[in-house]
C-alpha cells in the first residue's frame, strides 16, 4: 500500500504540472492510519450500521470494497452508488487536497 500511495502521489503531482516527486518528501516516511470496517449484510435497512455522510480528513484513501457495497459519492448535489469491484481499489483524494 505504501508503494501504491507514493505512485498515486506522483501521478497527482504530474497532473497538477509540478515535479513528480514533490509530494514524496511529505509521505515517504510511511506513516499512515489503517482502519478496517466490516459491515455484514443486513436484510432490514432500518438496522444497518455504517458511516454517515462525510469527507475523508486525510490526504489519500485506498479502499477495497466488499460485495455488500454501500459506498456513495456526492456529485452535483446528488449521491451516487459506487459499484463494488473485487479487482479494483477505490482511490479518494482527501481533504488535504481540497
Amino acid at each position: 500500500m505504501r508503494e501504491l500511495s507514493l505512485v498515486i502521489f506522483e501521478l497527482l503531482a504530474i497532473s497538477l504540472g509540478i515535479d513528480r516527486l514533490h509530494y514524496r518528501k511529505f509521505f515517504e516516511d510511511g506513516n499512515s492510519i489503517m482502519r478496517c470496517n466490516y459491515y455484514p449484510p443486513c436484510n432490514n435497512s432500518g438496522l444497518t450500521l455504517g458511516t454517515g455522510p462525510h469527507s475523508d480528513p486525510t490526504s489519500l484513501t485506498i479502499l477495497h470494497q466488499d460485495q455488500v457495497g454501500g459506498l456513495e459519492v456526492f456529485i452535483n448535489n446528488k449521491w451516487y452508488a459506487v459499484r463494488p469491484r473485487q479487482d479494483a481499489f477505490v482511490i479518494n483524494i482527501g481533504d488535504t487536497f481540497m
